[in-house]
């Protein structure tokens, strides 16, 4: 059958703060939800404490108890010694009379079985003859120590719960016939009242929500009830049994700081602390009072809204106020009870596997890019306390690599880093579109044009050209008709602009000293512009290129062009290459004219875009140089220099490439 708590799936958030609190490691993630392992599950109830998403959930015992009140037998209610703190501000007698408008047919308090136990206790400490000896009332314990630590179960006290003393009590000497419904803060109960040892005895066990759930369903006012007493069999010092402590209290057992023979021990990790002490065999106390929680008044479904130290003091302010027996007649009316077995017996069931192999473990690690023992941050983020822990929790299958933040950290920022190339590449595969979507346009217009306006421009230039040949050499009408003959031609070289600007090329590659073609542009430029100092920059040592020598030569010509005319034929260029990585080349051109205007910066590629005056630019230029660029699968930047001018900087890949192009090797 399912356990005692089960893990609702569509709340669990990946905290693993469930993880984190769990004695017995019981917590199995898998896709990122935290299940419960029941047979390594020891009914704690720390994962339903701690869980903020309430996404674990307490097998509900509430309808159970609903049949049996429905029914006409004796039905008791057996109140655990916790409940004055845990129903406050009600008080205790108003707590007793609800119960029975509930139905119940008996109140009675499980502090009596708490009497019952101390007192073999106290009888059984005395009787010891210096071996190691585990007090027994707490159920989580008791699991924990026969699945994890199955070498200490001859040391657990052969001595029943409290609970389960009050219920053999009650079906032995007062009630045999009667359901009993123990109600108290321990999901472990839940667990123990089936247990083989002990089944039967108990009926149903309620957690103090359930109650509240079932008073709230019967609208009952607990404020508005009288106050009334307990049923037979009368409680005395058990009462303060849920206190750390408590139960060395009722059995009258002395602890003494100097004296090492008895010990009490409380809280989970105190208590595998303690636990792990004890295995070494090294351990010298002979008596441990031991809790997994830190005295019942902490159980895990206490449902009280007071703190700590208030919870205790409500305790023993009850107990001061109910116990009016004197320690003589609280002996004799426990000797009654002399002949009740009170005893039962334990077995190991230990569930933890044989450790993994430390190769295993090994290989884990680097899935987690755990390679060293520095690379181990041991962050406790995961749940585990150590990277090596989480491992070996891979390894039996109870976590997942994934649940280790700088892995998830990590697997984000190269998720993000690829995300980021992804977006450029998307970003330039756009940019090369609405680049191809203009050239294919332009290449249109251009095909429009050259049909429509070649022929007459032809003929045009034609007859121009006939009539200054018939003309004087004197006559006025020549400057009006070279007028007409320069323009004409000027229409020619933009037709002819165009149609380069817009023809599909393609590259034709070949291997040369980048260095090279770049001193030979610049020497041609260097007499054309003579009133311009070039600079050359080159690094030593570049690596030869692929590309298309031709189509970069027009490129870097077109860029000097428009860098000497911005200067007006006076200044400055420097022109500087380098090899910033093994696969790519960078050239920058650098000028001292008047800058570019910043507003008309992200326009200057556009096509039939120019800052020249009317008739001495085609806009068309730089257009062509980017387009030569991107099919080099290159870059081309404009920007103002802080010490003035403009720098154009182009990037190109070392090796083009372009399917089906020829490819040679110039020497």
């Amino acid at each position: 059958m399912p356990g005692v708590v089960q893990t609702i799936g569509d709340r669990c958030k990946r905290c693993y703060h469930c993880v984190r609190h769990c004695p017995a490691r019981a917590i199995r993630v898998v896709e990122g939800q935290a299940t419960v392992v029941d047979e390594r599950c020891i009914s704690c109830g720390n994962c339903y404490r701690v869980c903020a998403q309430r996404a674990k959930a307490i097998e509900d015992s509430v309808e159970t108890v609903r049949g049996f009140l429905a029914d006409d037998g004796e039905v008791v209610a057996a109140l655990a010694p916790s409940f004055p703190a845990a129903f406050h501000p009600w008080r205790p007698g108003q707590v007793v009379s609800v119960l029975r408008r509930l139905g119940f047919t008996r109140v009675v308090e499980v502090a009596f079985g708490a009497d019952l136990v101390a007192r073999r206790y106290r009888q059984l400490v005395q009787q010891n003859q210096g071996e190691l000896l585990l007090a027994s009332p707490c159920p989580a314990l008791v699991n924990y120590i026969e699945k994890f630590a199955p070498t200490l179960v001859p040391a657990l006290a052969p001595i029943v719960s409290p609970m389960i003393a009050l219920g053999r009590a009650v079906k032995q000497r007062h009630w045999p016939d009667a359901r009993i419904v123990f109600i108290g803060p321990c999901t472990a109960k839940k667990s123990e009242m089936r247990d083989p040892e002990v089944a039967g005895v108990i009926d149903a066990v309620m957690t103090y929500e359930e109650l509240r759930e079932l008073l709230a369903s019967a609208g009952l006012d607990v404020s508005q009830e009288p106050d009334s007493a307990f049923d037979p069999p009368r409680a005395a010092l058990g009462r303060v049994f849920p206190v750390s402590g408590g139960l060395l209290k009722t059995a009258a057992l002395e602890q003494d700081v100097l004296d090492s023979d008895i010990l009490v021990a409380d809280g989970v990790l105190r208590v595998q602390r303690l636990i792990d002490e004890m295995k070494t065999g090294e351990f010298h106390t002979h008596f441990v009072d031991i809790l997994l929680c830190e005295g019942c008044i902490n159980g895990p479904v206490m449902a009280a809204e007071v703190g700590e130290f208030a919870r205790k003091d409500l305790v023993t302010s009850f107990v001061k106020a109910e116990t009016d027996m004197t320690p003589e007649e609280v002996e004799a009316y426990l000797a009654q009870y002399d002949d009740l077995d009170l005893t039962r017996a334990y077995r190991a069931q230990p569930v933890d596997p044989p450790p993994p192999a430390e190769e295993e473990i090994r290989a884990v690690l680097a899935r987690m890019r755990k390679y060293s023992p520095e690379d181990e941050l041991n962050c406790g983020a995961c749940g585990y306390q150590t990277c090596r822990e989480k491992a070996i929790a891979v390894c039996h299958g109870l976590a997942e690599v994934e649940m280790c933040l700088p892995y998830l950290i990590d697997e984000t920022q190269q998720a993000l880093e690829r995300l980021q190339r992804s977006h450029a590449a998307l970003a330039s595969t756009q940019e090369r579109l609405v680049q191809a979507e203009k050239l294919a346009a332009v290449g249109q217009l251009a095909a429009g044009v050259a049909h429509q306006v070649n022929n007459p421009l032809a003929t045009v230039l034609l007859y121009s050209h006939l009539l200054l040949r018939q003309l004087p050499p004197n006559d006025p009408r020549r400057d009006d008709l070279e007028t007409v003959v320069a323009e004409a031609n000027r229409c020619k070289s933009i037709m002819v602009a165009l149609l380069d600007f817009a023809r599909e090329n393609r590259l034709n590659l070949t291997t040369f000293d980048l260095s090279a073609l770049l001193h030979s542009v610049l020497d041609t430029a260097e007499r054309q512009w003579e009133g311009v100092a070039f600079v050359r920059e080159f690094a030593d040592g570049m690596a030869p290129v692929t590309a298309d020598a031709d189509q970069l030569t027009q490129v870097f010509r077109n860029v000097i062009e428009n860098a000497c005319e911005a200067m007006s034929g006076q200044g400055t260029l420097t022109v500087m290459a380098s090899q910033p990585t093994s696969d790519s080349v960078r050239i920058e051109f650098a000028d001292t004219g008047p800058g570019i205007d910043e507003a008309v910066l992200p326009q200057i590629f556009d096509p039939f875009f120019t800052t020249k005056p009317m008739g001495q630019g085609t806009g068309l230029g730089l257009a062509l140089t980017r387009g030569i660029v991107k099919m080099h699968r290159g870059d081309i930047l404009a920007a103002n220099r802080p010490e003035g001018g403009a720098s154009f900087v182009i990037t190109l890949p070392r090796e083009a490439v372009q399917e089906g192009n020829s490819h040679e090797i110039i020497g």
